[in-house]
């Protein structure tokens, strides 16, 4: 299981990016009715493709999400989320 940090959220579509701990990137699609903030800590199979459940470490929840990009680099992620 990887750890992650959130550092961008597109409220609007529900796309955000996580620093992968290992110092790579991932988007992902939140599919949940949980809350993501810049900063909150995320834990699971970062480099997923397609439906997955991460750890909300910082609220102690489980939430569904859809992995968009695998692991990326930060300037592919912020595209994606920004998108």
């Amino acid at each position: 299981m990887s750890k992650g940090t959130v550092v961008m959220v597109n409220a609007r579509t529900g796309m955000f990016l996580v620093q992968i701990h290992d110092g790579a990137f991932a988007v992902f699609e939140l599919l949940d009715s949980i809350e993501i903030s810049i900063g909150d800590e995320v834990a699971g199979r970062l480099d997923a493709l397609g439906s997955e459940e991460l750890l909300h470490i910082t609220q102690g929840e489980r939430f569904d999400v859809f992995g968009q990009s695998g692991e990326c680099s930060r300037e592919v992620g912020r595209r994606l989320v920004a998108a």
